[in-house]
């Protein structure tokens, strides 16, 4: 596909044709319908190595009814192939089909400046997909296919005011335009959000109404990833922009939650004497911390720290590029048979895996699940394929199917799809059983490295 094709987004008069079905206010998507679209863009997007975005369109919590001429001016001036939904009861969304983050930009400004000429205070956010949702050590995104975006809005009166990247808006009025940075070679595919970390905010009122009695969203709801400040006025989100997979992410489920913390504290305490009994054995027969902590990718990319056993030199991380070409597993991941950075209890420790047991304080704090896809290091992570980054839709976990029925013995493709698979059948009686066959695997030390 061309890259005129992909990143630039041209005016519905050049796309409408006379055989294309009317469309009015009774055709936009639910909220619920809306994420089915946006999964199936995705899956869309990774087939044909395309590009996507999606844009959200708000209106004053307090001034509801003007989301309909909203609607209508979006239905009015959009392509045949974008999609348009609700996303609540004041934003629509707008999901752009092979389109960058500029080419969303240039149309969410033409979006807003006919809002405003119609008397309709509006703001906007721009997703886009794939973003570079990477962090390295709290640092900034990797420099290579990023493209950055931002946001823009339009408010009662005053001048206008624009900001590149980080810029702040200011409060209830004028009209805010946030523009990133793009990166200057001419490939289609080479786009992608440029943005630091995400900002946990707390969901606004109107957010706690839609859901009902302060109620936290549902697990399917994309709510909580919209980052509000319109209940009290026409403040832009903030200077953070996020990637589509932020809204995609799948939160721990109320049961699962339950589970993972009971489950948690039980085997903290019950191997507690084992846990002391591993931590003086590495002391006295290796020099360096007992405990090994590494950056990880957890839910929607997002980094955390890992907490395991030491089990090898406190030189471990230093020596790993020199032995990248030993790796005896394919694909991004790195791993060796007999490393030779491997202390001898610290062999005694993978293969029962008890060098995993400190990760339970990481799943009681809610960073990782007792059953969920293996998390990788950031870098490993960054160079997974495009599908292969569905596994950090959910929380990851201390075992998966892979652990039970995989680990060394199978390519890195399969064991991607297995934890593709486990995502699409998550549940209770699912999790239970892949708990109950991990005591057998263990033992049995099958695969272990």
């Amino acid at each position: 596909m061309s890259s005129s094709t992909t990143s630039s987004w041209r005016p519905a008069a050049a796309d409408q044709t006379a055989a294309a079905p009317p469309r009015d206010l009774h055709t936009l998507y639910t909220r619920r319908q809306l994420e089915a679209v946006l999964h199936r863009e995705r899956a869309r997007a990774d087939r044909n190595n395309s590009e996507f975005s999606l844009v959200l369109f708000r209106v004053r919590a307090d001034e509801p009814r003007l989301v309909f001429r909203l609607a209508r001016l979006l239905l009015k001036r959009s392509r045949v192939i974008d999609e348009l939904g609700w996303f609540d009861e004041c934003c629509v969304a707008a999901l752009l089909p092979y389109t960058t983050a500029e080419g969303a930009r240039s149309f969410s400004e033409q979006i807003l400046k006919a809002a405003q000429d119609q008397l309709v205070p509006a703001l906007c956010r721009i997703y886009t997909y794939p973003s570079a949702w990477y962090f390295e050590d709290d640092g900034p995104p990797k420099p290579h296919n990023q493209a950055g975006n931002g946001q823009a809005g339009n408010g009662h009166s005053g001048n206008g005011h624009s900001g590149n990247g980080h810029s702040h808006g200011n409060g209830h009025s004028g009209s805010h335009n946030g523009n990133g940075h793009s990166n200057g070679n001419g490939h289609s595919h080479s786009h992608a959000n440029g943005n630091g970390h995400a900002v946990a905010v707390a969901p606004s009122k109107l957010e706690r109404r839609v859901n009902g009695d302060g109620a936290k969203a549902e697990p399917s709801d994309l709510l909580p990833y919209f980052l509000q400040g319109v209940h009290d006025g026409l403040q832009p989100p903030g200077p953070v922009a996020e990637g589509v997979e932020k809204l995609l992410v799948r939160p721990l489920p109320w049961w699962k939650r339950s589970i993972d913390v009971i489950g948690a504290l039980t085997g903290l305490v019950m191997l507690s004497p084992v846990m002391c009994l591993a931590a003086a054995a590495i002391k006295v027969t290796s020099p360096g911390p007992i405990i090994f902590k590494q950056r990880r990718a957890g839910l929607g990319g997002q980094p955390f720290w890992i907490y395991k056993f030491r089990t090898m030199s406190i030189d471990a991380e230093a020596r790993k590029d020199a032995l990248r070409a030993q790796s005896e597993q394919d694909g991004p991941a790195f791993k060796i048979k007999h490393d030779p950075r491997i202390t001898p209890v610290g062999k005694f420790l993978r293969e029962t895996s008890l060098d995993e047991l400190p990760q339970l304080w990481n799943v009681l704090i809610g960073d990782m699940s007792l059953v969920g896809p293996r998390p990788l290091p950031m870098d490993e992570s960054a160079a997974c394929d495009r599908w292969q980054r569905r596994r950090l839709d959910v929380t990851p976990g201390l075992t998966c199917i892979w652990q039970v029925k995989g680990r060394s013995r199978v390519t890195f493709a399969e064991w991607m799809r297995m934890d593709v698979n486990y995502i699409r059948r998550r549940g209770l009686l699912h999790d239970v059983r892949i708990l109950a066959e991990t005591i057998p695997a263990v033992l049995l030390r099958r695969g272990a490295r």
